[in-house]
């Protein structure tokens, strides 16, 4: 089974997330912070991790970056609450980030993301 880790530093949004994909099939593990995320990261081996961006502590960038460290071929879609401005999106690029999307989504569109993400190599 697929397994993908959603990160937000709002419970509300994790929950969300998770309601959303296990309906779809997939395991999910919810963490909500970049610590717990981190800490999570080896032991659960996630195929996918949907990423906040912006969370007190260690944000979604710097998170990212340690997850890259340690798996150069993690696949990550960030979500986050504000639009990418063209500086982040070449950022993006420039850090082979799989794909983001903004908050709120809609459920379609999230099981949709995510079949993309997954089905590239």
């Amino acid at each position: 089974m697929v397994k993908i880790m959603a990160v937000d530093d709002e419970p509300d949004i994790t929950k969300l997330i998770e309601k959303i994909l296990k309906k779809a099939g997939y395991k999910v593990v919810v963490c909500n912070s970049g610590t717990e995320c981190l800490e999570k990261y080896a032991s659960e081996k996630p195929d996918l991790i949907l990423l906040d961006v912006m969370m007190p502590g260690i944000d979604g960038w710097e998170t990212y970056k340690r997850i890259k460290k340690l798996n150069k071929k993690q696949r990550v879609c960030f979500i986050t609450a504000t639009t990418m401005e063209t500086k982040s999106r070449k950022t993006m690029d420039e850090l082979d980030v799989s794909d983001y999307m903004t908050k709120p989504f809609e459920p379609p569109e999230l099981i949709e993301r995510v079949k993309s993400v997954l089905s590239r190599r």
